[in-house]
């Protein structure tokens, strides 16, 4: 334990073992604090972090690639152990109609998608509004012919569900155009290589006995501040636990269901503000299995652009499952990608205000709905098509013990003016300056939220706070 300084009286508590907690436990150990306890409400350890092997490798539920190199936590831990391997695709675009759409159009398309988010960063706009305008400006300087601008403003709708995925919000008109997030430069989607996104966690583990710390089943509903300077965590089964610091590590989602009953004496207004207009919805993952292989070597992925009278038609065509009015559910997919290390799977996102209802549905439905939509769009280029025989998937949405996918900044969150992310991070110190109750997790992350490196940096921000007031 190198520069070892804390000791076993010391008692400390991190709730939740995601890659926040599990962090904040290993840095600890290695600083020589050996009376650590993580309480995890579910049955396993990586919060949402979760692979699980499926078809011929891990694949993984819920966060799956490592976004970038550059200042990036995650990519420095792993990168001389040769794990990460190039996951990054270039979808075809099909259109229900046109079906494929030439090579030239989708290359401009990308252009224009990334032309449109220039200038983003104007305070108090919602993403939703600020892209569509700048988008339809752009398709009249863009393309001159009727047919290509028609089909270009179809694509709006493509790059709304572009949104709603990467930053897993129900509504782009919830997610500010201004944030603090920075992207880390280089290769965005590297992946695990068939080994899944738990590789970071074997690592973070590496000679620190934190699994035998770790009690599962263990969720957590009452963290009272005591008149010693410490914490009492009590838990659903009955079970106590006293602290000198308690370190809160669960998702947004998890503190916006649970922060008036949760912890005693109440938050700080301004920290209840903070958790209160941050955003946390959720985007739809699913994994599906074919029993045979309709697709080639070279299948790079696609995405769907419907032409807006098949959008508004599309719940009396297929009629099995939720709709918004007359629109189906099946029009919120945003593309399918194919799977590292794994040939007959392939991956299909869900956005959008749906993926709720989308979540409860049977995997019967789910996979009518898959079919309908593959062969609508692409059965001429693949008339080999099979119905997929599994269905893998997680739902984040209806999950209590995470209650969504992770947290973005919203157009009320950036009214308060200080980056809300920094607020949620403060920890509840006492008059004499111990940190009694400390938040990390994505959520707390100024610059990486979202992320698991994000999720990582702040389990070692809290960590190392405790440290140093030992120091």
């Amino acid at each position: 334990m190198k520069g070892a300084i804390g000791n076993n009286s010391t008692k400390i508590v991190i709730i939740g073992a995601g890659a926040a907690g599990i962090a904040a436990a290993s840095r600890l150990y290695r600083h020589g604090f050996a009376n650590v306890k993580i309480l995890e409400a579910g049955d396993r350890i990586g919060g949402r972090i979760h692979s699980v092997k499926f078809g011929e490798s891990f694949v993984d539920l819920g966060a799956q690639w490592c976004h970038g190199e550059q200042n990036n936590l995650v990519y420095e831990m792993v990168k001389d152990l040769r794990l990460l391997t190039d996951d990054e695709h270039s979808p075809s675009l099909y259109h229900s109609r046109l079906k494929r759409v030439d090579w030239e159009f989708s290359t401009k398309l990308n252009q224009v998608f990334q032309q449109a988010f220039v200038g983003n960063n104007s305070e108090g706009r919602n993403m939703g509004d600020f892209l569509s305008e700048r988008f339809r400006a752009l398709i009249g300087r863009t393309w001159t012919g009727d047919k290509e601008q028609i089909l270009a403003g179809e694509c709006l709708d493509l790059l709304r569900r572009q949104i709603e995925s990467y930053f897993a919000v129900f509504s782009w008109r919830q997610l500010s155009t201004r944030s603090e997030h920075k992207i880390s430069a280089g290769n965005q989607h590297l992946g695990w290589n068939g080994l899944g996104y738990k590789t970071i966690l074997d690592v973070l583990m590496k000679d620190a006995p934190i699994r035998d710390s770790v009690f599962l089943n263990k969720q957590v509903r009452k963290i009272a501040l005591t008149p010693q300077s410490g914490a009492l965590v009590g838990c659903a089964d009955g079970a106590r636990y006293n602290a000198d610091h308690v370190i809160w590590t669960p998702s947004l989602g998890v503190l916006k269901r649970d922060y008036l009953s949760l912890f005693q004496p109440k938050l700080p207004e301004r920290k209840i503000r903070s958790i209160q207009t941050l955003g946390f919805d959720a985007v739809a993952k699913i994994f599906i299995h074919f029993p045979r292989r309709w697709w080639n070597d070279d299948f790079q992925g696609v995405q769907f652009v419907w032409n807006a009278e098949d959008l508004q038609n599309s719940g009396r065509v297929f009629g099995e499952g939720p709709h918004q009015g007359s629109i189906s559910w099946i029009t919120k997919i945003y593309g399918i990608l194919p799977v590292q290390r794994n040939p007959n799977l392939l991956l299909a996102w869900y956005c959008g205000e749906m993926v709720p209802e989308i979540e409860r549905l049977p995997d019967r439905i789910i996979a009518d709905g898959l079919m309908h939509t593959l062969e609508r769009f692409v059965k001429r280029d693949y008339p080999n098509l099979t119905r997929p025989d599994k269905i893998l998937r997680k739902n984040w949405y209806s999950d209590p013990h995470f209650r969504g996918t992770y947290s973005f900044e919203t157009v009320e969150s950036r009214k308060l003016g200080a980056p809300q992310s920094a607020v949620l991070s403060e920890p509840i110190v006492t008059n004499v300056g111990k940190p009694v109750l400390l938040f990390a997790g994505e959520a707390t992350s100024s610059f990486y939220g979202a992320l698991v490196n994000g999720a990582i940096e702040t389990g070692f921000r809290e960590a190392d706070r405790i440290i140093k007031f030992y120091k």
